[in-house]
């Protein structure tokens, strides 16, 4: 079960991660550990499956936490040899992505360490790791839902340029995949025309570009 988009989408949502103060804190070196293990770094995988556990049981009240929790352990199912193993992992994740999902309420919309609402960063890591699944999983539903979520929020504008890359990055594929064509090319043009010079999202805005010359944009 390979996951080079889900990968590709997650580092560079969160390459602006965490202003300078928040630089060290247990969330930001966890997340740097995740951003580590989407690029194929097994022992930053198993770090940051270790430290947001850490996180998510000693503070409850952060869904988001668990959400990076649940997308950690989808890697560990992405990396895994054998079968079996693979979908254990993936499920194991996926649950965990849809309990933090369940806990999200009103006092979530507050903003993180980076500066993005918990709401949108949850809903993001959980779009990402939940529609790349495979349909046998079933987790399509629950992955739409929480892009949807995201798309509808009127704290999505105030979000991060990459963290909103990343949700119109999740819609374009998702639309890629249904066959709406019409719809990719409208996210895609919203990636490219985020600022330009937002931390982060280069790389996606180049990307973007280059698939709406595909789609004949």
């Amino acid at each position: 079960m390979k996951l080079p988009l889900f990968a590709l989408l997650l580092a560079a949502s969160f390459a602006a991660a965490g202003a300078p103060a928040h630089a060290s804190s247990p969330f930001a070196q966890a997340r740097d550990q995740f951003l580590a293990a989407t690029r194929g770094d097994t022992a930053a995988r198993d770090a940051a499956i270790e430290a947001f556990a850490k996180l998510a049981e000693s503070q409850p009240e952060h869904p988001v936490y668990l959400a990076y929790h649940g997308a950690a352990l989808t890697l560990k199912g992405r990396d895994a040899s054998k079968p079996w193993e693979k979908m254990r992992f993936a499920e194991q994740g996926a649950d965990r992505i849809e309990k933090a999902l369940a806990r999200l309420g009103p006092q979530h919309d507050a903003a993180i360490a980076d500066g993005s609402p918990e709401s949108i960063e949850t809903r993001a890591v959980a779009a990402n790791s939940l529609l790349a699944l495979p349909a046998i999983m079933h987790r399509g539903g629950p992955g739409k839902r929480a892009l949807q979520a995201a798309l509808d929020s009127p704290l999505l504008d105030g979000a991060h340029a990459a963290t909103r890359a990343s949700v119109f990055g999740a819609a374009a594929r998702l639309a890629a995949k249904e066959g709406r064509a019409a719809d990719e090319a409208q996210w895609q043009r919203r990636i490219v025309a985020l600022p330009a010079n937002a931390a982060g999202i280069a790389a996606m805005r180049e990307r973007a570009a280059a698939r709406l010359k595909e789609l004949g944009q």
